[in-house]
């Protein structure tokens, strides 16, 4: 498998550090700038490799960008820890490298609203806070992150909660969307609704914004992210 990938890259590990039982936050130095639109889109994965051996080959984790330091070149990633990588990510530790492909767009093209509703679990976390920290002052953010266990949110880079943070349990999709009703309502039609949920949820919450809120398709983005 490892012939047949282009453009692999090395950056060498500053910090591994195991943020909740299943995010794991991990600091690169990375050889040279990368070239991301961050204006255009806030929005990357990075997808990593590692050698798998109870699976005999190389494979890719798809890891979402929390933050990138043009002065220092350096850039900050989660991992979700799986069955097929919690003992590689235990291993990791400063000094070792790790091999990543190029970036690529969550959600490619850019966005313009007065107002962003930013839904998801917690695998949106990185996303949102880059997502919220590009975005002008003027911008109005509702949030709703969602949670099925305790101990799974973590703060943005400078330490700070800017988002709206929610324990579901027993977890449902319609359980998700109903805590959501209570807490939002339609301001007005100068919004862009962000969805980073499970497939279901994403799904319920299209139906529900085109049928109650009157959405057109272009103010609904879905995550374009696949572990």
């Amino acid at each position: 498998m490892k012939s047949e990938l282009t453009n692999i890259n090395s950056g060498e590990i500053i910090a591994s550090k195991k943020l909740t039982s299943s995010a794991w936050h991990i600091k690169l130095k990375v050889p040279f700038y990368i070239e991301l639109d961050m204006d255009r889109n806030p929005g990357y994965i990075i997808p990593l490799l590692f050698e798998n051996e109870e699976q005999g080959g190389t494979q890719i984790i798809r890891s979402t960008l929390w933050n990138y330091d043009v002065v220092r070149n350096t850039m900050e990633i989660i991992i979700y820890a799986r069955k097929s990588n919690e003992e590689w990510l235990e291993s990791l530790s400063p000094g070792k490298t790790i091999q990543y492909l190029d970036p690529e767009e969550i959600i490619i093209q850019g966005l313009n609203a007065e107002i962003y509703y930013l839904i998801g679990n917690t695998n949106a976390q990185a996303f949102f806070y880059q997502f919220n920290r590009s975005l002008p002052f003027t911008s109005t953010v509702n949030s709703f992150i969602y949670s099925k266990n305790t101990g799974e949110f973590f703060p943005d880079i400078d330490g700070s909660y800017p988002l709206n943070y929610h324990i579901i349990y027993p977890f449902s999709p319609e359980r998700v969307l109903h805590l959501f009703k209570k807490d939002f309502e339609r301001e007005n039609d100068r919004f862009t609704l962000l969805l980073f949920c499970e497939h279901e949820v994403n799904t319920l919450f299209s139906q529900y914004f085109k049928k109650e809120w009157g959405v057109a398709e272009n103010q609904i983005r879905i995550a374009n992210y696949n572990h």
